[in-house]
């Protein structure tokens, strides 16, 4: 099928909502560590994982400080791409080529304070419903390999609720509306009130618009081009019309609701109107 706009701005809110929180919040912490090994059926005999105690690590060079891996180091030398490492930014891993198991890993990567995930669960499902690993990003967290392809809190859910078009001028052109939804899950009171008054203030925000092309990440988590920055992507669709943001409405749930919930952690929504002036079917 070809792209249509709802790809379209799914891929660019979700590129946009976490350069945004990377770059307003600094939300993110420097990590080395050692990594360790694990097995994993989904991957081929090529590679073996080697993880870390975090992720998602961040892939954005354009977020000053943070730090961006371009390999690991294996028995003390510095292995990259081009010795057959794959970097899983998304499991917060490196795979390694060929069959040892036991290899000593280490690497230094910045890792997010909140993961982003695009979901089609109801807020109810998320907050009620579903139980999630918790990846603590605090000081006093245990250390050893998180295990990859679940979800983990800390943790923004983003999913897209409705949308509707309203004639705007002649020749076909729309006003194009489409609800966005934002599910925080957060450690504590100080993660959650960051989170929902960085993006309180996004409001009128103009949001470049990214085709799902543009998505850097790989089918293993690893970066397309070997570097990514937000900022240079977006100078690469400087033509294409933007998204901005026409609202943005905040809230929190409630100590007394938080006990009827499976998990302890701290709940916050966002809901965005997002909006494009545009012909139908571009």
């Amino acid at each position: 099928m070809k792209e249509q706009f709802q790809h379209k701005v799914t891929t660019s809110f979700f590129m946009w909502f976490d350069n945004f929180l990377l770059t307003k919040g600094e939300a993110f912490s420097n990590k080395t560590g050692e990594f360790s090994y694990y097995e994993d059926a989904r991957l081929d005999s090529t590679y073996k994982a080697y993880g870390s105690p975090f992720k998602t690590w961040v892939t954005d060079s354009s977020i000053t400080g943070a730090t961006i891996p371009t390999g690991v180091f294996i028995n003390g030398n510095f292995s990259g791409r081009d010795d057959g490492v794959v970097l899983d930014f998304e499991n917060g891993r490196a795979l390694v080529s060929g069959s040892d198991e036991d290899l000593t890993v280490t690497g230094e990567f910045s890792v997010k304070d909140f993961n982003v995930y695009i979901t089609n669960d109801t807020e109810d499902d998320l907050i009620v419903e579903n139980k999630y690993k918790v990846n603590s990003r605090l000081p006093s967290a245990s250390y050893g390999a998180i295990s990859p392809y679940d979800d983990v809190v800390p943790a923004v859910f983003i999913s897209t609720a409705n949308s509707t078009n309203e004639p705007f001028a002649f020749g076909g052109i729309q006003n194009t509306s489409v609800q966005v939804k934002a599910v925080i899950l957060a450690e504590d009171t100080y993660q959650l009130d960051g989170v929902l008054s960085i993006f309180m203030d996004s409001v009128n925000e103009c949001i470049t618009s990214i085709p799902m092309t543009g998505y850097p990440i790989t089918e293993l988590g690893d970066l397309k081009d070997g570097s990514y920055s937000y900022t240079g992507s977006e100078a690469g669709y400087t033509d294409n019309r933007k998204f901005y943001v026409d609202s943005v409405t905040t809230s929190k749930l409630t100590d007394r609701d938080r006990k009827s919930l499976a998990h302890e952690m701290y709940v916050g929504f966002i809901d965005f109107d997002i909006k494009q002036m545009r012909l139908r079917f571009t």
